[in-house]
């Protein structure tokens, strides 16, 4: 396993996986709070251009807050999504999976390396993002709160979990790379809507932790109702990749 996830990290750095996750969590970090901050200023002088007086409220943190989750859960998961499904599939798609496996290549080992060696990165990369984004936000705000953040930040995580089991998933089901990222994103946007849905059963479900960040954030949560929700996603979660290993293991490759 251990050599396997070398490996794996080996393969990252030497592609552009390696720094897309950190530099562009980073720049979502730098532009979050400036786009809290100084949107506002610029909504009004293009009204006043065009002759209409509104005025909008002071900005607070509040809004750098939730300017950054939503850029995190609106573009940075879709980074994750397309990505991770490439990273799963590529030996697939490059017939380079009979070669690997003819070796003496646990096939739980191989599939579970890959999928810690991208969430760790993620990780990392989102916990680099937390820290730039917390201190941008207090150099423009003077204030900022850094736990909220950081449980924000670890929430999104549990939700990057979730989509790259989905990811790992399709990748194991389907040969080609569009398939398994149109698939990927069918359930991402499936389970999604269920949230809309007004059933108790359904608050729980993946798609409410950034519902469960804006709580937090707004001092409104219920912490069993969050702590609930991270379990099931994260059991969500592991069915998608015990289904992943036993797909994968019985694949005549």
């Amino acid at each position: 396993m251990v050599k396997l996830l070398k490996y794996d990290f080996y393969h990252l750095r030497k592609t552009s996986k390696f720094i897309i996750f950190p530099v562009v969590i980073v720049i979502f970090a730098i532009l979050s709070p400036l786009t809290a901050r100084y949107m506002n200023e610029i909504l009004e002088m293009a009204l006043g251009e065009s002759g209409l007086d509104i005025t909008f409220p002071d900005p607070t943190v509040l809004d750098s807050y939730l300017q950054y989750m939503g850029n995190l859960y609106e573009t940075i998961i879709f980074v994750v999504l397309f990505v991770g499904v490439g990273f799963f599939i590529k030996d697939k798609t490059k017939g380079l999976l009979p070669l690997i496996l003819s070796k003496p290549i646990n096939r739980v080992k191989y599939l579970l390396s890959k999928y810690i060696s991208l969430s760790i990165l993620i990780l990392v990369s989102i916990l680099i993002g937390y820290l730039v984004f917390s201190y941008y936000t207090y150099f423009i705000f003077d204030e900022v709160n850094m736990l909220d953040v950081l449980i924000m930040s670890l929430l999104f995580f549990v939700y990057v979990l979730y989509i790259l089991s989905i990811s790992l998933f399709t990748a194991t089901h389907f040969k080609s790379y569009l398939a398994a990222v149109s698939v990927t994103f069918g359930i991402y946007i499936f389970t999604s809507m269920l949230t809309i849905i007004e059933v108790s059963i359904f608050k729980y479900l993946p798609g409410v932790i950034g519902n469960s960040s804006v709580d937090i954030l707004l001092g409104n949560e219920v912490v069993s109702d969050v702590v609930i929700n991270v379990g099931v996603t994260l059991v969500i979660s592991i069915g998608f990749i015990y289904l992943s290993l036993i797909k994968f293991n019985k694949q005549n490759i």
